[in-house]
C-alpha cells in the first residue's frame, strides 16, 4: 500500500474508522504506518479554476507590457510568482532554481483570495 486518504465527517465517521480497522492488518505487512489527522480544506472548484483561466485569457488578449502580448500560460506563471511566491531548489552543480509556488495548493477559500488580487493588481 502506497497511501490511504480519508476524509472523514460526523456522517461518515463510524464506516471510515471500520474501515481502516479490517484493513489494518494488510496494511501493516509494509511496516509502521504514520497516520495525520487535520482540519479537512476544500480543493479548489472546478468553476474556480475556469474562472482562473478565463482572468488570464483576458490578461492575454488585453493587457499589453512594453509593446508586448503574453500568452494565458506566461501570465499564469508569472501571476504565481509575483502573488504566491516561489520554491528554490538548490542544484548538484550550485545553482539555484526557482519555480513558481502552485495554485494546486491552494485551498477555495485561498483561490478566491487568489483571483481577486489577479484582478486588483492586474
Amino acid at each position: 500500500m502506497n497511501e490511504a486518504k480519508f476524509t472523514l465527517t460526523p456522517q461518515n465517521a463510524r464506516g471510515v474508522m471500520r474501515s481502516i480497522w479490517d484493513n489494518l492488518n494488510g496494511w501493516f505487512e509494509n511496516g509502521n504506518l504514520d497516520i495525520t489527522i487535520r482540519p479537512h480544506k476544500s480543493k479548489r472548484s472546478v468553476e474556480q479554476n475556469r474562472r482562473l483561466w478565463k482572468i488570464y485569457g483576458e490578461l492575454s488578449d488585453k493587457a499589453w507590457v512594453n509593446g508586448r502580448r503574453y500568452s494565458a500560460e506566461t501570465w499564469h506563471e508569472y501571476c504565481k510568482g509575483v502573488l504566491l511566491g516561489f520554491d528554490i531548489k538548490a542544484m548538484p552543480d550550485g545553482t539555484e532554481v526557482k519555480t513558481p509556488i502552485s495554485t494546486t495548493t491552494l485551498n477555495t477559500a485561498e483561490m478566491t483570495e487568489y483571483q481577486n488580487r489577479l484582478i486588483w493588481e492586474f
